[in-house]
């Protein structure tokens, strides 16, 4: 039981790593530890939830602390661009897609989290930013489950494990 506890506490506290999210602890949870699939979404998302709560409501003050680290480091004359420093690029992806669009798509994108909490500091509402988020982060780990279990089975006999 013991065990159990550790590999469902490793998957929550993974998938809520920026960039390893469901794309990871999904397909680990179904494969390595024999999770069933219903049991490994709900701890992936519950745990990726919860990481992007916190982006979404210190996402600028995490920026802003960033932008202090990378102004002491990088001696610049230039200020940074954007509000509190945001990328030109994700500026230009959230003019064209807006906020749902590109909350819905960061989870593939880049990273849910950072997509997340950047959209939270250019202004948009936190609610619908973690709403969208986590639905679009919840539509991958449901793809990335089935993928696994297909997988699962597919590399299984073309191997014969399954003896």
């Amino acid at each position: 039981m013991e065990n159990v506890i550790l590999q469902i506490l490793f998957i929550f506290f993974t998938s809520m790593v920026p960039f390893l999210e469901v794309f990871l602890t999904v397909p680990m949870a179904i494969v390595v530890f024999n999770f069933p699939p219903l049991a490994a979404l709900i701890v992936a998302i519950f745990g990726n939830a919860m990481s992007v709560l916190l982006f979404v409501f210190f996402g600028a003050k995490i920026n802003k602390f960033f932008n202090i680290l990378l102004n002491k480091f990088h001696k610049s004359d230039k200020e940074p661009k954007g509000p509190v420093g945001i990328n030109p690029r994700i500026k230009r992806m959230f003019d064209r897609f807006g906020a749902t669009g590109v909350c819905f798509l960061s989870s593939l994108l880049f990273s849910s989290q950072i997509g997340a909490g950047t959209i939270a500091t250019l202004g948009a509402s936190r609610i619908k930013v973690f709403i969208w988020t986590n639905l679009g982060m919840s539509t991958l780990a449901v793809v990335m489950a089935t993928l696994s279990v297909v997988a699962e089975g597919f590399v299984s006999s073309l191997v014969n494990l399954s003896m």
